[in-house]
């Protein structure tokens, strides 16, 4: 069975893919042509170009697995685990995810990691939207993480009760 923080790492990794793919379709729709935050999300549009959704959205996976590794590392280094279990630990878990959230995304301006990104770095600055993804991908992850180890047992408890009765039916037959 995976553990607990290969799902999350693979949550994570999904969530970014995802995300990407729906920020490149967004970046290059003409729909809510005059909405403000559309307006910002199209200035990703010259990031995209000469590059497929696939790629873009793999160095998406890949810079926010390296994030989140570091985030899990150093959580581990305070609590000596690497996922929060409390409420208190969830807090600490999302301030640090935050914190490492927002600097990662200044060293990738700083860095220039992305060089067709600088049009979006001076329209909506540097650290706060990095921070945010990382954040929102995180409580996903971590509400997906929940749902798994508390419900997924029931679930899968029902689903061999209904297979097992369509095969003994199945037999009678």
């Amino acid at each position: 069975m995976i553990s607990n923080e290969l799902l999350f790492l693979l949550l994570n990794a999904k969530i970014a893919f995802f995300s990407d793919i729906l920020l490149n379709i967004l970046a290059n729709s003409k729909l809510f042509q005059y909405s403000g935050l559309f307006n910002k999300i199209r200035t990703l549009k010259p990031y995209f170009q000469n590059k497929s959704m696939f790629l873009a959205a793999f160095y998406a996976l890949l810079t926010v697995v390296i994030i989140i590794g570091i985030i899990m590392k150093t959580f581990h280094i305070i609590h000596d685990k690497y996922l929060p279990e409390s409420k208190k630990e969830y807090f600490i878990f999302l301030v640090i995810s935050f914190l490492i959230g927002y600097l990662g995304d200044i060293i990738i301006y700083k860095i220039n990691i992305f060089p067709k990104l600088k049009q979006y770095y001076r329209v909506v600055g540097k650290g706060l939207w990095g921070a945010i993804a990382i954040v929102f991908s995180i409580i996903i992850a971590l509400l997906y993480l929940y749902i798994y180890q508390n419900y997924y047992h029931i679930w899968l408890a029902k689903l061999t009760a209904k297979l097992t009765a369509i095969i003994a039916k199945l037999k009678n037959i």
